[in-house]
């Protein structure tokens, strides 16, 4: 569905690069209203992020094809570091660094996407697992402190998923 959005167009070119950084990073609403362009280190692929749950700074990674949407996004829009990445748009995606409330945000990607944002970390946690990943590495990206709650509310597993340990 992300994909919709890689068009030419500024409108789009800055949803893509929100959904992008949303999904890739886990993050809750709470946290992508409150980065700043600044926040992003592009060369290393990282994103610091306020954890709000937590009240502290979590490093977090990004994909390359996140970080070229981004890159994508600050130029088109002339963004400046101290900008909030998110922030307020008009219509034809011209950017305004003013923090947008949660219900705003929450808003925003359900017109785009026709689901709410939450839905991204869900994802992400989820594919990371199916990949692979330990819950140490899931719990580093999505920034959760409890591997528990990853374990209690995101992991499902199956039948089938127990059998091939057997």
């Amino acid at each position: 569905l992300i994909d919709r959005y890689d068009t030419d167009k500024k409108s789009d070119i800055r949803k893509r690069a929100i959904c992008l950084v949303n999904l890739i990073t886990a993050n809750r609403p709470s946290e992508m209203v409150r980065l700043k362009v600044g926040d992003f280190d592009l060369e290393n692929r990282t994103v610091q992020v306020m954890m709000v749950k937590q009240g502290e700074m979590k490093e977090k990674r990004l994909t390359l094809e996140c970080v070229q949407a981004v890159k994508r996004y600050i130029v088109s829009c002339e963004l400046l570091l101290d900008d909030y990445f998110v922030g307020a748009a008009d219509k034809w995606g011209n950017h305004t660094s003013r923090q947008i409330s949660e219900i705003s945000y929450n808003q925003a990607i359900q017109s785009w996407l026709g689901f709410a944002p939450y839905t991204f970390r869900k994802t992400q946690i989820t594919e990371m697992y199916k990949k692979g990943a330990d819950i140490p590495t899931i719990a580093k990206q999505s920034g959760h402190k409890s591997h528990q709650t990853i374990m209690e509310h995101y992991i499902k597993l199956r039948a089938y998923e127990v059998d091939e340990y057997l």
